[in-house]
């Protein structure tokens, strides 16, 4: 598994090679923020507007796949919703990854970039949301498929600087993984 990280920057986006870009929404954001604002006023407001027709709504566990066209390095996006803010928890997190995993495992991407899920305006603690992460990760994907994935978590750069160490475990962790997996 590889794991970059990359500030979430239109121009940066630009230079991401990847399958898909995850999206995650709640339904009381209005407008949409972070990665998926970002990436939404790059799309000419195409997610705003399913929102203001109802066709989306961010509800828990909510889940759109769309084509980016030719506005962005990715052919596809996936959107992921949260529910609401008030209902986010460490808990509620840990089950967004998990169900965001198994969305990728089910379409069959093995290169993606996200953002932490919930993490703009919350008080999700870093090294708690990365532990998650990682759980999510591991139980959503086979040793094999691991080995293979390739991902660009979407950061602010003064996240990055803690963030280098623990991907450096991660993927020791899940090389160990793949290879008492292969024993």
């Amino acid at each position: 598994m590889k794991v970059s990280l990359a500030p979430p920057r239109l121009d940066v986006l630009d230079e991401i090679a990847a399958d898909l870009v995850v999206l995650t929404g709640f339904a009381d954001d209005r407008p949409l923020v972070g990665l998926t604002g970002l990436i939404d006023w790059r799309l000419n407001g195409r997610l705003s507007h399913l929102v203001l027709t109802g066709f989306i709504d961010g509800h828990f566990r909510e889940t759109l796949l769309l084509p980016s066209g030719h506005r962005l390095p990715f052919p596809r996006a996936v959107y992921i919703g949260m529910g609401r803010r008030a209902e986010f928890s460490p808990q509620r997190f840990d089950d967004t990854c998990r169900h965001c995993f198994a969305t990728l495992r089910g379409l069959g991407v093995s290169t993606f970039a996200m953002a932490l899920p919930g993490r703009v305006g919350l008080d999700v603690g870093l090294r708690q949301a990365l532990a998650g992460w990682r759980r999510a990760l591991a139980d959503s994907f086979s040793a094999a498929e691991l080995a293979v994935l390739d991902v660009t978590l979407l950061e602010p750069a003064e996240v990055q600087r803690e963030l280098v160490e623990p991907m450096r475990t991660l993927e020791r962790d899940l090389i160990d993984l793949r290879e008492r997996t292969l024993r």
